[in-house]
């Protein structure tokens, strides 16, 4: 059956818009289009398929009025307006399933480089230094690792570190029951109690924005390795900074930041950040951990799958 035309404005695995044929959609694929030119075009549009660039908000779907969908190539609800689409009949959908293990493995893996200083001991033998006992590290092996938000990605980090045989601690305020012989279904009191490794998996929303602040990282009865690869606005940035700085954090791996703009940071947030590298204690990736080969594929065979469905 043919169906309307669905814009996608970001580049996506080639599995998504083949599929989208097959599945009868007249597909337009402009990875370029900027959100002034996006709204130029929208109402033109059945479906709509975006990652962080063109935000559906308000703004957007009040112009496009033929609209049945908007997906998002990724996790994370704070691109779209869900309330707006629930009440005008437009399905909103998200594809965490697509790259929760890749999230996972990132996370693991900057966990593993902080514990051992494996991103700082690199940096010094690139200039010369061979500093073995100043670099003596952590082993993961039977820490205790709280998880807070045990959705795709928290779930998934959980499932990657079993061979470390850990202690794992996971709070979601969502969802209950998702204990099991190596999850301790907590709440966060025995998180702050225990807690050698805190790990965050938190959608962005008013509630969880600035959710780890300098009250949270006080709550800790003992210094942590801190892990966010969820969104950046659920840490403040400072009271971070104030924590490693006060030896609350022993290391801080960041996947996301505040402010992922770099270029237009104000004097005082490129002061943060400077003081951020100069603790020596920050890894920084620049909002890659779903970002894998794999997970293109994974996250358009999800999109299909779900796109599918809406049409049944």
């Amino acid at each position: 059956m043919k169906k309307g035309k669905v814009l996608i404005t970001e580049p996506v695995h080639e599995l998504l818009p083949k599929g989208l044929v097959e599945l009868g959609f007249e597909v337009v694929h402009l990875p370029e289009i900027t959100r002034a030119e996006a709204l130029e075009v929208i109402q033109d549009f059945e479906g709509l398929i975006i990652n962080s660039k063109v935000v559906a908000n308000r703004e957007l779907l009040l112009k496009a009025t033929q609209l049945k969908f908007v997906a998002r190539c990724g996790s994370g609800k704070e691109v779209i307006d869900f309330k707006y689409c629930v009440e005008n009949e437009i399905i909103p959908i998200t594809s965490p399933e697509g790259n929760r293990q890749a999230v996972a493995e990132h996370a693991l893996g900057m966990l593993l480089s902080l514990l051992n200083n494996i991103h700082k001991a690199s940096r010094e033998v690139a200039a010369k230094k061979w500093l073995r006992e100043k670099n003596r590290g952590f082993e993961l092996y039977a820490k205790t690792i709280g998880i807070i938000g045990f959705g795709n990605t928290g779930e998934a980090f959980a499932e990657v570190l079993r061979g470390f045989n850990p202690t794992i601690l996971a709070y979601d305020k969502y969802r209950k029951k998702f204990g099991n012989n190596y999850i301790v279904e907590s709440n966060l009191n025995e998180i702050f109690e225990h807690a050698d490794v805190l790990s965050l998996h938190l959608p962005l929303s008013e509630e969880t924005k600035y959710f780890a602040n300098q009250n949270f990282f006080l709550q800790f009865k003992k210094p942590i390795w801190f892990v966010n690869t969820s969104r950046g606005n659920c840490v403040n940035t400072k009271d971070l900074l104030n924590s490693i700085q006060e030896e609350k954090i022993l290391g801080a791996a960041l996947d996301v930041l505040e402010n992922e703009k770099l270029e237009t940071y104000t004097d005082a947030e490129n002061e943060i950040f400077k003081q951020l590298l100069e603790t020596g204690k920050v890894l920084i990736t620049p909002h890659i951990a779903g970002w894998t080969h794999e997970s293109k594929r994974k996250i358009a065979e999800v999109l299909l799958q779900k796109i599918s469905e809406c049409y049944r």
